[in-house]
């Protein structure tokens, strides 16, 4: 949910409360303001009556206004009772229906006899005023929320609009080109900090990102040269016809090491630079015919271990990203299978939609098959193998959003890629 639509929900919804509880805290102060008031209108009449008694006889009901009866009590009724009010319901002759009424009951000495007065008059139908009230309340709670939200709603895009543009530019930021930010100006203190803020960790990320750059090709060159002097020495001693067959071991085993070296380093400062993000370069990549070529150049490996190779293309699949990644991480795929399928195994290629799959023979694998993806993991003993290749195909995975997967079982191993 965006914020602006929370905020606005937010502040409806206290609105709205707020008014609720006012317009029950007005119908409860009217209400009691007009029970004081019918209150004391049934005073004014109980004196009016009590002046108006003859001053012989008994007192008679009213006859022109009936609002009020006299009925003679007893001395110990008159003892016991107490003026008090209460709401009754009279059946009305206009209205044709049963309104409420409120009561006074009283008592009064009369020539020595005692007497129940009973003075009743209507009461505002206290139900329809909440009526009245409850929809008046509804209808000012429905234009102030209506009114509310729209003010707020263009009111916060107005005050946001600089945050917004912010956030557009940076999802448009690349640490790898040198285009500038145009952050917008605002007059609001905590939008000019953020501005600031972003301003200066841009620069401070593309300073790092440079230097970074930096180190990793300074890196490649300066160990990638002596590595590369050192193998060349090393095939001259080799060939050497005078060199005994002890130093010729000796080196054959250094020559392998720095080889191992070698391609160590290159794996390292390759997975250094798709994580810098340094592949920037993107075109529509097919990938089908670059599986069929893969596949076809470790041709040689499945005769040695004939192997039976097996592959259902069954849909095109073509991705936008750099040409020389998606063949670095279809290669380390094939190439994986092929070095740790055990002989008279099988290999078996899958690509349907927008996935790339690869079965192979082979044992089950001891932990979470989760961890080959971690650096200088690897369950083979092959001495070609540097726990390498599948923490490279995971990096240009998570650099493009692909999904990885790996399972296993006692008889095949399958990594799929989801495109």
């Amino acid at each position: 949910m965006r914020l602006l639509t929370r905020s606005n929900l937010i502040s409806t919804l206290v609105l709205l409360m707020a008014l609720v509880i006012s317009g029950l805290y007005i119908y409860d102060q009217v209400s009691e303001e007009v029970r004081d008031e019918i209150d004391e209108e049934l005073q004014n009449r109980k004196l009016e009556i009590l002046a108006s008694l003859p001053a012989s006889g008994y007192p008679e009901n009213s006859t022109l206004k009936a609002d009020f009866r006299i009925n003679p009590i007893s001395p110990s009724e008159y003892k016991k009772l107490k003026e008090h009010y209460e709401d009754i319901e009279v059946y009305e002759l206009v209205e044709t229906e049963i309104e409420p009424h409120r009561q006074l009951v009283t008592k009064f000495e009369h020539q020595g006899k005692y007497y129940q007065l009973q003075i009743e008059t209507s009461l505002l139908d206290l139900e329809d005023m909440g009526e009245v009230i409850t929809r008046s309340t509804a209808w000012v709670c429905l234009g102030l929320v209506l009114l509310a939200f729209i003010v707020n709603l263009l009111l916060q895009k107005r005050l946001w609009r600089s945050f917004y543009q912010t956030l557009e530019q940076l999802k448009n930021f690349r640490v790898d080109h040198q285009d500038h930010l145009l952050l917008p100006q605002s007059s609001i203190y905590e939008f000019q900090e953020l501005t600031q803020t972003v301003s200066t960790l841009v620069e401070v990320n593309r300073k790092s990102y440079q230097q970074q750059k930096q180190f990793v090709e300074n890196a490649s060159h300066e160990i990638q040269t002596p590595l590369a002097i050192a193998l060349n020495q090393t095939e001259q001693l080799i060939q050497n016809p005078d060199l005994k067959e002890e130093d010729a071991l000796t080196i054959g085993l250094l020559t392998e090491q720095l080889e191992r070296l070698s391609a160590l380093n290159k794996a390292l400062l390759l997975i250094t630079k798709i994580n810098n993000q340094q592949f920037g370069e993107q075109e529509s990549v097919e990938v089908n015919p670059m599986v069929i070529r893969l596949i076809n150049e470790y041709e040689f490996l499945a005769e040695d271990k004939q192997l039976d190779i097996q592959v259902k293309d069954e849909q095109s699949i073509i991705v936008q990203a750099n040409e020389y990644l998606i063949e670095i991480l279809v290669r380390n795929l094939i190439r994986n299978a092929y070095l740790h399928t055990p002989e008279s195994g099988f290999i078996k290629v899958q690509l349907s939609t927008n996935k790339l799959e690869i079965r192979n023979s082979a044992k089950a694998i001891a932990g979470k098959t989760e961890d080959l993806f971690d650096r200088f993991t690897k369950q083979s003993t092959h001495r070609q193998s540097l726990g390498l290749g599948l923490s490279i195909v995971k990096s240009i995975c998570d650099a493009y959003g692909y999904q990885p997967k790996i399972s296993s079982d006692h008889e095949e191993f399958m990594i799929s890629i989801q495109f």
